[in-house]
């Protein structure tokens, strides 16, 4: 499914990741009866499939219900498969002043943006 989105031309995905019973992250929708499937198979597709019909960003919208350890293997998937393709630090010098731009479709080509929530602080300093 993931393949045959992305070349109909879809730039945005949505991955609803779990905790996998064998510690590592599955992609399912939960409540229904799809079938799970290993979030790293999920992600090598996606960067075999992501440019063959178009140049522009992919961007991964995550449902993230992983435990913080399952959510670090993502991360290590994540790099490990997609390499410089993925969008990891600011991409402009720009970027570290408050008038930063954000970079155009054009600039991101071949790229791959992850749309996560962050990660609340789970020590307290108080």
């Amino acid at each position: 499914m993931y393949r045959e989105v992305l070349l109909s031309g879809c730039r945005c995905i949505e991955l609803d990741c779990w905790d996998g019973d064998d510690g590592y992250p599955v992609i399912y929708h939960g409540r229904t009866f799809v079938s799970k499937i290993s979030f790293k198979l999920v992600v090598e597709v996606i960067n075999e499939s992501a440019f063959l019909t178009s140049p522009y960003p992919v961007i991964l919208s995550i449902e993230n219900r992983c435990s913080l350890i399952q959510q670090s293997r993502m991360a290590q998937i994540f790099v490990k498969i997609f390499g410089d393709k993925l969008i990891i630090k600011y991409m402009f010098d720009t970027d570290f002043n408050e008038d930063s731009l954000l970079p155009s479709p054009n600039q991101l080509k071949y790229k791959i943006l992850i749309k996560n929530k962050k990660i609340t602080n789970i020590y307290s300093t108080t």
